[in-house]
């Protein structure tokens, strides 16, 4: 991301989103954003994750580098904590067993948002 944070919020401010999507965060441990390609999932991804009172990670998985540090997704996302941004998840269905098991941890150390074209994979996804 260039610029500032508050360049950035500027340009495209989802107030009422970004709201719902905290308020889901502090109930939930785990929170998708589904739609088409190119609708601003990702955007809306990121301006919730410059307001978090915690860490952030973020995981691309169109991105080899990402990929390769999912090599082995319980060793990369078990010990990570605040918010854990998984972007094209449903490119991975593989991690939703995963994610369920570091949903239910006590204490909810991380918590997890995920973003996804809303491909067959992903919505017959059961976390």
């Amino acid at each position: 991301m260039q610029g500032s944070v508050a360049e950035f919020k500027k340009m495209i401010a989802r107030p009422a989103h970004t709201r719902r999507i905290r308020d889901l965060l502090a109930r939930f441990p785990i929170v998708a954003v589904l739609g088409p390609r190119q609708v601003g999932k990702t955007t809306l991804a990121r301006l919730v994750a410059a307001d978090f009172p915690g860490a952030v990670s973020h995981f691309d998985l169109e991105d080899p580098a990402d990929l390769a540090a999912l090599a082995e997704p319980a060793l990369a996302l078990r010990p990570l904590r605040g918010l854990v941004v998984l972007d094209e998840v449903q490119l991975r269905p593989n991690l939703f067993p995963l994610l369920r098991v570091l949903a239910d941890r006590p204490g909810l150390p991380a918590r997890f948002l995920i973003l996804g074209s809303a491909s067959p994979d992903l919505l017959i996804a059961r976390l």
